[in-house]
């Protein structure tokens, strides 16, 4: 049997030839109810036929079929289920919420302008929310950080052009005896890492362990242990841990170590969640988050390897591998933007990555420095007989005399440590003593401070029998580590000549000066200054041990393997209460 759709029309009686009818319309722009109608019930008299009956019911042939009326075509319509144009194939059969379908409809439908103020109006609200959970009501609160400011800040931030005057707001000295000491290890401390909520800070030893500690009462909350070499399948390290990194959204904890792992922790369950093993071929020397939030986890890694590497942690992948430096890779820091910056050790590079440009800026070091004076109110000599030193180190006096008779002048031969003041300029150190503040837009530092820790002497020593005694080599005390108070005028930097020291970047982010010494007796291995996401405080928090972290060529007995937590009082009334509040649970522990 013929299928009724490809029978040929016939002529009708009277007049000339007939032309075919289009038995496909275009489609209409309009989609109302009527349109959808008249579709279905064309498509279905294609099928039956119904066309050529129609034809040549117009044509006056006898027998033709009346045209159905409209209540024929709904019921039509309605029962009908043939397939053609308009049947049960076009149907939408899948399930719509209609809320969301309308949202996505505006959103498709919203203009440039429509959606940066349906974002901004979000983006309002969370802030009140999160007020609102963390905080509670506070008229007073609110007026005084008002969401307006808050906006302001978060932009200039994302910019990098924010820098908050806070090096004057701080009540110096500090007392000693508000700084709280926790011991844990067994081996010198190299690395630390503090969540962005004030609450838990972890430190990473020689040992292979990781501790978890409470950042406000000081209680080891949970230890992470460590192994000997060649356990396989062991959940955690086996070797020294050198490098620790907490997620900006507070849920990962990043570890890294001479056993070439990185482990992924859960911050909340205490447990491990992912390992990526031997992705580096040497030792993980650094690694550090982007600060984006907590949008985005992802993790910047560096060893000795000389490549830098980059991490999706939401997903736990690896993203790609970046190449340029000719040494070791000792430091990386990076903030919001998707840059980090890293020092090649002795290759005397820093070098700036841009991940989405896929390019790098190179910034060389090196060269011999002289000594300056390091601030302007006190000279050299005034500085040393104020700062505090382990008896293993040469005494004040001397190092005056010294000062004052020569001013040596040292090579810079590593740069092992940087910190990040905000996207556009950040500070290095080395073991020449230097500490130099570059900008991305100058190939050279726009300010460099020799010898900002002092210089040893060593001692003379007659033990070889020769009438010649070995010794008596002044050396500068290198820079182990750096930290800044992201996007403000301050940051600090550790050594091991007994102080972690505070500076103040002055006008224009051109010169630095020293405006506070803290004593801390060892070789500072890591440093971290920040102000908690629920605090107003500010927290200076210093990894120390009795050697250094990527070696033993160095010990300091009268040191010991513990973290140092500071809290910087502020000159404000408020914060010196909640200051005070906290120093009675504060105190100088060696438990």
């Amino acid at each position: 049997m013929s299928d009724p759709f490809f029978t040929p029309v016939k002529k009708s009686g009277g007049g000339g030839p007939r032309k075919h009818k289009v038995f496909n319309p275009a489609p209409k722009l309009d989609t109302g109810k009527k349109n959808k109608a008249t579709t279905s019930l064309a498509g279905k008299r294609k099928l039956r036929g119904d066309s050529d009956d129609e034809t040549s019911g117009r044509g006056g042939a006898k027998g033709g079929r009346k045209k159905p009326s409209r209540n024929q075509i709904e019921n039509d319509d309605e029962g009908g289920d043939e397939i053609g144009a308009g049947g049960i194939d076009d149907m939408d059969l899948e399930f719509h919420d209609s809320d969301l379908d309308d949202d996505e409809d505006e959103n498709l439908n919203e203009t440039a302008a429509q959606k940066r103020l349906r974002l901004a109006k979000g983006y309002i609200d969370n802030l009140q929310t999160a007020q609102d959970d963390d905080f509670g009501f506070d008229a007073e609160e609110i007026d005084r950080d008002n969401i307006a400011d808050r906006l302001k800040q978060d932009a200039l931030e994302i910019q990098g052009r924010l820098h908050r005057q806070l090096a004057d707001t701080f009540k110096l000295p500090i007392d000693p005896e508000t700084i709280m000491t926790r011991r844990g290890h067994q081996l010198s401390v190299t690395s630390i890492a503090a969540t962005e909520n004030g609450l838990y800070v972890y430190t990473g030893s020689k040992d292979g362990s990781i501790i978890k500690w409470d950042l406000k009462t000081g209680k080891k909350l949970h230890l992470f242990p460590g192994a000997r070499k060649g356990i396989e399948k062991f959940k955690g390290h086996t070797d020294h841990v050198t490098a620790l990194a907490a997620s900006s959204d507070n849920r990962y904890l990043a570890s890294g170590g001479k056993d070439r792992k990185i482990n992924i922790w859960s911050v909340e369950e205490n447990k491990l969640i992912h390992c990526f093993k031997h992705q580096h071929k040497d030792t993980v020397t650094s690694m550090a988050f982007r600060k984006t939030g907590g949008q985005h986890n992802q993790l910047y890694t560096v060893s000795a390897d000389r490549t830098v590497k980059l991490w999706n942690v939401d997903e736990m992948s690896y993203i790609e591998t970046l190449f340029g430096h000719q040494d070791s890779i000792s430091a990386i820091d990076s903030l919001a933007k998707e840059h980090c910056v890293t020092t090649g050790g002795r290759d005397r590079t820093v070098r700036l990555w841009k991940i989405v440009e896929e390019s790098q800026l190179v910034f060389r070091g090196g060269g011999f420095v002289k000594p300056k004076k390091l601030n302007k109110d006190k000279d050299e000599s005034e500085l040393f007989a104020s700062t505090a030193k382990p008896s293993s180190v040469s005494s004040a006096s001397d190092q005056a005399s010294e000062t004052k008779k020569k001013a040596p002048s040292f090579l810079e031969g590593s740069m092992d440590c940087l910190a990040m003041i905000d996207e556009e300029n950040f500070v290095t150190g080395g073991d020449s003593g230097t500490i130099s503040l570059w900008n991305v837009n100058k190939k050279k530092a726009a300010f460099s401070m020799p010898l900002a820790h002092g210089f040893n002497t060593q001692p003379l020593d007659y033990s070889s029998g020769d009438p010649i005694p070995s010794g008596g080599v002044e050396t500068p005390y290198w820079i182990t580590s750096l930290a800044s108070l992201r996007y403000s005028d301050t940051f600090a930097s550790g050594s091991w000549d007994g102080t972690v020291r505070i500076w103040k970047l002055g006008n224009g982010l051109k010169s630095f000066a020293l405006i506070c010494t803290i004593p801390v007796i060892g070789v500072v291995n890591a440093l971290q200054l920040y102000q908690p996401t629920i605090s107003k405080k500010t927290l200076l928090i210093a990894g120390v041990g009795q050697e250094h972290k990527a070696g033993r060529w160095l010990r300091i007995k009268e040191g010991r393997n513990c973290v140092k937590v500071i809290a910087i009082p502020s000159i404000s009334k408020t914060t010196d209460q909640s200051d005070d509040e906290d120093d009675e649970d504060s105190g100088d522990d060696s438990n």
